[in-house]
C-alpha cells in the first residue's frame, strides 16, 4: 500500500474511534481508554479478516467500558470483520455478540454450550454511550426545572411506583 494511502487509512480509523488529532501522541500522553481505542484502530488498519480481543475493556472504568462496547459495535459494522471477543461479562457478551460460546472452567477448557443471541441488530446502545469517551457530559440538570432538551448523555430519572 502506498504511503499516502496508508496515512489516509490511519486517519480514517483514528476518526472512527474518536481519536482524530491524536495521531502523533505517545501512549504516555493519553488516557487508558484512548490507548485502547488507538490499539483497536492500529489493528483495523491492517484490515484483518478476524480480530481477536481478549478482555479488551477489563481495565477501563465503567463509563468508558460502556462507551467502548458501543464503539466496538460501530466499528464491527464499519470494518465488516469477524470479531472473537473473550469476556467474563455476561452483559457485554449479550450486547456485542451474535453467538456466545460458554467454556468449562480450568486450563483444559472445553465448549459446554453455544448459544445464538436472539436479539436482532442494531441493538439498543448504552444510554451513556451517546458521547465519545473523549467528550464529557454536561452535568445533569436539577430535578426542579428540567431543560427543554437534555444533553445526549443524560437520561431523565424514571418515577418508581
Amino acid at each position: 500500500m502506498p504511503r499516502a494511502e496508508r496515512r489516509d487509512e490511519v486517519a480514517r480509523w483514528l476518526e472512527v474511534v474518536g481519536l482524530e488529532g491524536f495521531g502523533r501522541h505517545r501512549p504516555s500522553q493519553v488516557s487508558g481508554g484512548m490507548a485502547q481505542r488507538a490499539a483497536l484502530a492500529r489493528a483495523l488498519v491492517r484490515r484483518p479478516g478476524v480480530l481477536l480481543l481478549d478482555e479488551p475493556f477489563a481495565a477501563l472504568d465503567a463509563l468508558t467500558r460502556l462507551r467502548m462496547q458501543d464503539l466496538l459495535d460501530e466499528v464491527r459494522s464499519a470494518a465488516r470483520t469477524t470479531i472473537l471477543l473473550v469476556t467474563h461479562d455476561v452483559d457485554e457478551a449479550l450486547q456485542l455478540a451474535d453467538r456466545i460460546v460458554l467454556l468449562s472452567p480450568g486450563p483444559a477448557a472445553s465448549i459446554t454450550a453455544a448459544l445464538d443471541v436472539p436479539v436482532p441488530r442494531p441493538r439498543e446502545p448504552s444510554p451513556w454511550a451517546a458521547t465519545r469517551p473523549t467528550r464529557t457530559c454536561a452535568p445533569a440538570p436539577s430535578t426542579s426545572a428540567p431543560p427543554p432538551a437534555p444533553p445526549r448523555c443524560w437520561r431523565a430519572p424514571t418515577a418508581h411506583p
